[in-house]
């Protein structure tokens, strides 16, 4: 199934201004872009709306930080240990 649809016209430059605001680096494990490595980085919606394109709403991730995230971060959730950089950033939790 395709979802591409789900993301706006603009995705792609709205993701390379989200991986170069972060210095192409993984805004949670601060590993650098790097493909040969297995560091593919990737931006993740935080309310998981491919649709919500707030900077808020958005974090360049590795593809390893982004499948880990995914699975366990929900917006609304508190957190019990110091949060991250990012969420700092965007204000959440």
């Amino acid at each position: 199934m395709n979802r591409d649809h789900d993301y706006p016209i603009d995705w792609a430059v709205i993701a390379w201004n989200i991986k170069s605001e972060a210095g192409w680096h993984c805004e949670h494990c601060g590993h650098v872009h790097d493909t040969a490595a297995g560091y593919m980085l990737t931006v993740h919606h935080l309310d998981m709306d491919k649709e919500n394109c707030d900077y808020q709403n958005l974090v360049a991730l590795c593809q390893r930080c982004h499948l880990r995230i995914q699975a366990r971060y929900s917006p609304l959730q508190m957190w019990l240990i110091c949060r991250p950089t990012w969420a700092v950033l965007r204000g959440v939790g």
